[in-house]
């Protein structure tokens, strides 16, 4: 049996027909195949039963955009071909005819195929096999072992094998994969910037490092300064490339949601929504694409950083998150990746400049701002008895500001407002000027101290394209302040003017900015509107009050300040200097809309027309103490610790005021008074000191007795008998 199965084949003696003893050992058979002409090498494939194509799920798996996941099924049956359609998207086309989907068409061999782009023709052959010995070795074979053996184990059939492959495929080189990182950084930036708005967004942006941290049970923080005690110059470098990132982008929520990017469209699509745009694809089935690629994500983000590691794609086909993953990129097209690359980066690029637009999904708004500088204008030819009066001088270091008035027209008194007791108390101090020929009072206080290098930072950060517009702005932003004061009085003294102009002209352009105007802003200004809109969203957050009713600019003093008026029922307007320093926001408040535009005209530029609001205050020695003194002396954290002496000269301002103020018989001005030193003896009884300080106790005990005068209208307690100017 073995000698003739294993018999050296002979060549036939004779020619002509076969013998009668040799016809039975030859068959012909009929072989079908599908050649897919317009593939590199034109590969071959044997249809014995059934073939599917697809681009992910079938027998032969084709990576080409124009074949559908699973496209359609060839059929051999009793050797007649039949096409199948699966519902592709491109289609099934038989001699150039698209043939209806879920229908069986019948093909004949000289049929011209289509499937998608790609292009089967039909072979068909006749080959013989000589099949007797072997018939003859399974029959002696299943005699010897009967039950051991299992005739299905021979049954002779060809099956058709899963075939992957790439049409064409090219390795992912490294410009592409560049293209791409920086494709999905921009994509990234985009979202950033319009979900950041949202505190949830910025909670799970916060969350992840901590969390991450957390897994690790590490001493960072004295790893890091080990690390800097030895490499020093590492650490330097680090903290500067960081301070200079952080002056350009936000890098910490910048890196999460780049990598948030890239893991989610991975897991989506088997590569990163960039790379698919660039015609990057993947190899594998449909699952580990998804599930590898996650990992090559994963694993990117720790070798990212050592770009050594990306190294090998630059000579070979894979990186090594790609050769640790088990997954292999490549590219369906190098036309598709070199026009993808000119086209998808610009069209991310702009996406990365308009996307300030759409912060929180909401388009801004302009706000119209009234570009003229409100300032006095003088009067020519005034009559000399206008000006004939004795000015007095005041200045407050808690407010920063000097006053030069007319004590015939003006009354100013110090006014306190708190909320709490002991230790808890909560003071926030103010003046109240009092008008005599309007009988108006207008309050003035401090709204809100805040960093105005911090807030013009937000608008400049980044934007290189501001430096030359604004240079008095980016000095204060970015230069170090001089440590001479002689030399910073003298460069403020030559610069404020030049620092309120730029002032005005960047809030101008920051609130003029809306959805209409955007693109004509980017090309004529600055293609980053990003720091702008950032800028207006914050010192409108510095107001509190949205329904403002006006926005403009007013000179008042030495100073032109920024007014934005709120025309309630109570109307006040805010004020903030555009000076150099700290930045501050001044309420002035007034009484009624009733007469309002002639009590804030004569505030404005006829009671501070004379302010100096960056002035030089030395405090000498004096017998008595003035409205703005006694401001200051209630703004110190150490009142509880006041003096005997100042105690006196406390009580002895209030008793003064109060006498000219009853011998001046004003009705108004004399309950405004009143209300203040009312107010006056509630934080003298709020103070922590009041129980234990013998100084403050007394006090209290005299203003109480000066309020009973002042309700009694006692004259002879105050020694008045006739009218006296306050």
């Amino acid at each position: 049996m073995l000698a003739k199965l294993f018999r050296r084949k002979s060549v036939p003696t004779n020619d002509g027909e076969l013998s009668g003893s040799v016809a039975p050992r030859l068959r012909f058979k009929k072989v079908f195949e599908l050649q897919l002409t317009n593939m590199e090498d034109s590969p071959v494939y044997d249809l014995t039963h059934q073939l599917t194509i697809g681009s992910e799920i079938g027998n032969i798996v084709i990576a080409d955009p124009s074949i559908s996941p699973r496209h359609a099924t060839f059929i051999l049956q009793q050797e007649v071909i039949s096409v199948i359609d699966h519902g592709s998207v491109s289609g099934t086309f038989v001699n150039g005819n698209k043939i209806p989907p879920g229908k069986y068409i019948i093909l004949e061999e000289s049929d011209v195929l289509k499937i998608g782009d790609l292009e089967i023709k039909i072979i068909t052959k006749n080959i013989s096999e000589e099949i007797e010995e072997v018939e003859e070795a399974i029959e002696e074979t299943i005699a010897d072992e009967p039950e051991e053996i299992d005739k299905k184990k021979f049954n002779v059939k060809k099956q058709a094998k899963v075939i992957s492959i790439d049409a064409p495929n090219y390795a992912t080189n490294s410009l592409v994969r560049l293209a791409a990182v920086i494709g999905d950084f921009l994509l990234a930036y985009s979202l950033l910037v319009v979900l950041q708005p949202f505190d949830e967004v910025r909670n799970f942006l916060d969350f992840i490092p901590s969390f991450a941290l957390s897994l690790v049970d590490a001493d960072w923080q004295g790893m890091w300064e080990a690390f800097i005690a030895d490499y020093g110059f590492v650490g330097a470098m680090a903290e500067d490339a960081f301070a200079f990132f952080s002056n350009t982008l936000n890098p910490g929520p910048l890196v999460l949601m780049f990598m948030l990017v890239r893991l989610i469209s991975t897991l989506i699509f088997g590569v990163s929504i960039s790379e698919l745009l660039l015609g990057v694809g993947s190899k594998g089935n449909i699952l580990w694409r998804r599930i590898g690629g996650g990992l090559r994500v994963l694993v990117g983000m720790i070798t990212g950083p050592f770009l050594v590691f990306d190294l090998p794609a630059v000579i070979s086909r894979r990186t090594l998150k790609e050769f640790l993953t088990f997954t292999h990129t490549y590219l369906i097209s190098k036309l598709w990746a070199v026009l993808g690359s000119i086209v998808i980066l610009p069209l991310l690029l702009a996406l990365a400049l308009v996307a300030p637009l759409f912060q929180g999904f909401e388009l801004p708004r302009a706000i119209e701002i009234n570009e003229r500088v409100d300032q006095r204008v003088k009067v020519k030819n005034q009559p000399e008895s206008a000006a004939t009066f004795t000015p007095v001088e005041d200045a407050s270091q808690s407010l920063d500001l000097a006053l030069t008035y007319n004590p015939d027209e003006l009354v100013i008194i110090p006014h306190f407002k708190f909320h709490g007791v002991r230790n808890k108390i909560a003071l926030k101090n103010g003046l109240q000027f009092y008008q005599k020929d309007q009988l108006a009072t207008v309050g003035f206080e401090v709204f809100k101290n805040f960093d105005l290098k911090e807030l013009l930072g937000i608008g400049m950060k980044g934007n290189v394209f501001l430096y030359d517009k604004f240079p008095q702005i980016y000095n204060f932003v970015y230069s170090a302040e001089d440590s001479n004061p002689a030399f910073k009085a003298k460069e403020n003294q030559v610069t404020q003017l030049s620092f309120a102009n730029e002032m005005i002209e960047f809030i101008k352009m920051s609130f003029a900015l809306d959805a209409e105007n955007a693109l004509e802003k980017m090309q004529t200004e600055t293609f980053f509107i990003k720091g702008l809109i950032d800028f207006k969203a914050s010192f409108l957050s510095l107001l509190e009050y949205k329904d403002f009713d006006k926005i403009g600019f007013i000179k008042i003093g030495n100073t032109i300040f920024m007014k934005i008026s709120f025309n309630k029922q109570r109307p006040f307007d805010l004020l903030m200097p555009l000076m150099k320093g700290e930045g501050r926001i001044f309420k002035v408040n007034f009484e009624k809309k009733e007469n309002l535009e002639a009590v804030a005209t004569k505030f404005y530029k006829y009671n501070l027309e004379k302010s100096n609001w960056n002035p030089d205050i030395k405090r000498g020695e004096s017998e008595g103490m003035t409205a703005l003194q006694v401001l200051d002396l209630f703004s110190t954290p150490k009142l509880k610790d006041i003096q005997p002496e100042k105690a006196q000269s406390l009580y002895g301002y209030y008793f003064e005021t109060s006498s000219a103020i009853l011998g001046h018989g004003d009705p108004v001005l004399v309950e405004v008074w009143k209300r203040n030193v009312s107010s006056l003896i509630q934080l003298l009884e709020a103070l922590p000191a009041a129980n234990t300080s013998e100084s403050i106790q007394k006090l209290q005990q005299n203003f109480k007795d000066l309020l009973d005068a002042l309700e009694t209208k006692n004259m002879e307690y105050f020694g008045v008998s006739h009218s006296a100017s306050v």
